[in-house]
Formats: structure tokens, sequence, C-alpha cells
């Protein structure tokens, strides 16, 4: 009877947003249902396709890009939602290659990492700029701070305020 029971609570849980099998598990594990009930659970949510940790990184990457943040960023927040590292590079390495049938168009939709971080840094600049203030390195440290809170990398920082200081920066 508390196979059932665990089955519905998983049930009712994936019902209301979609959910990782890491969010899952803990969500039962809370609820006190034993480790065999769980794993039952979960396989019979796979089965149903109600969790899918794969297409799960694929879509929250998409949707990550759309809100301007590198793929660091994203990574993380995918650990924090319960999926595995090994599992997210693994998926996005997939999902990123070139060999994927739908690469082009995931490219066209998501742009580079070094597009994605040039935007952010051109809609703060535009936004610094038309405030009046001048740029200095003060701003070029903001727009740094920005791109790391994003989850970019070094070299792509460092491009996109180089790009800001040679275009803009007084002396």
């Amino acid at each position: 009877m508390t196979a059932e029971k665990c089955k519905s609570s998983a049930l009712r849980y994936v019902s209301m947003a979609i959910k990782t099998e890491g969010q899952v598990k803990d969500y039962l594990f809370r609820k006190g249902f034993a480790s065999s009930e769980i794993e039952d659970a979960i396989d019979m949510l796979r089965e149903y396709n109600y969790v899918n940790d794969k297409k799960y990184c694929c879509d929250y990457y998409i949707q990550g890009c759309r809100k301007g943040r590198g793929r660091r960023r994203i990574e993380q927040d995918l650990e924090q939602k319960k999926i595995e590292r090994r599992v997210i590079r693994e998926t996005l390495d997939q999902f990123l290659s070139e060999e994927n049938p739908d690469y082009d168009e995931i490219m066209s939709e998501t742009l580079t990492e070094k597009k994605r971080a040039m935007c952010v840094g051109d809609k703060m600049l535009r936004e610094h700029i038309g405030s009046g203030k001048s740029v200095d390195k003060a701003f070029c440290a903001k727009v740094g701070r920005r791109l790391i809170s994003l989850g970019y990398s070094s070299e792509v920082i460092y491009s996109v305020i180089g790009h800001v200081m040679r275009e803009n920066l007084d002396d």
C-alpha cells in the first residue's frame, strides 16, 4: 500500500511543475518513504516520461541562454536541481555538439557564449551612457562582475571588457 502511496505522491509532485529525478527523490524521502519505494516511483515516472533529466538539462540550457546566462551558471543551477554533474556535462556536450542535427537551430536561438555576453555588456553600456555617465574603469569592473555572476568564463569576460574599453573608455 505504501508503494502505491509513494507513486501517488510522486505523480502529484511532478504534476505541479517539471521536476528532476533528484528533486522527486528528495521530496519523497522527506515524506518518509523507503528507498525501494522511491526507486519504484522514479522508475514509473521515467517509464511515462514524467521525469527526464537529459531533456530537463537541454530545456533549462535554452531557457538560461534566453536570460543571458553563461554555461557555468546554467550548470550550477542544474546541480542545485539535483542533477548529477556528469549527466549535466555529457548531456550539454552532446546537445551543443555540431553533430547534433538541431545544432544550427540551437545556435540561432541561443547564440554563442561570447555573443550572449556581448549582448549583456552592450545593454549595460547603452543604459550607462543613456543615463549621461561616462565609461570608466569602474564601469568596466561592474560589467565584469555582472558577467561573472551570470556564469561566463574569464576568456569571454575579458573579451567583452576589452570591447567596451576599446570603444568607449574615457582616458
